[in-house]
């Protein structure tokens, strides 16, 4: 249930910061993608249509992602990807030991990695 409303959030998240974050728009330029995430089982799938600088999120599994990043399960993506600010080599250590299986176009997932810092809310200052 963790890793399916992450998913969720992420697909608002990025989508507000399309239309908020001239920085994260940038990063959109030019692209025209579809990123997937999921579980091996497929029991928990989203994925994510990127084009003309927007953000479209969807459930389920996408016939044709460019990128699709397969997790063992619900419970290791979450810990991961929660993980991930603080370990850089999380994914790369899951994707060596075979526990994150990703398929596809790999400079979509070094793209998908770049975005990463936008995604924590600012803080507010006092």
């Amino acid at each position: 249930m963790k890793f399916w409303f992450l998913l969720l959030i992420l697909g608002w998240r990025m989508r507000w910061l399309a239309n908020h974050n001239d920085a994260f728009k940038e990063k959109l330029e030019e692209k025209d993608t579809v990123l997937q995430f999921r579980t091996e089982s497929a029991k928990v799938a989203r994925y994510y249509i990127i084009r003309d600088q927007k953000v479209k999120p969807c459930a389920g599994l996408h016939p044709k992602p460019n990128m699709c990043m397969s997790f063992k399960d619900a419970e290791y993506a979450y810990r991961t990807i929660m993980n991930a600010s603080k370990d850089k080599m999380a994914f790369m250590k899951g994707m060596g030991s075979k526990e994150i299986v990703v398929t596809g176009e790999a400079q979509e997932m070094m793209w998908f990695m770049s975005l990463i810092k936008f995604f924590p809310p600012k803080k507010k200052k006092k």
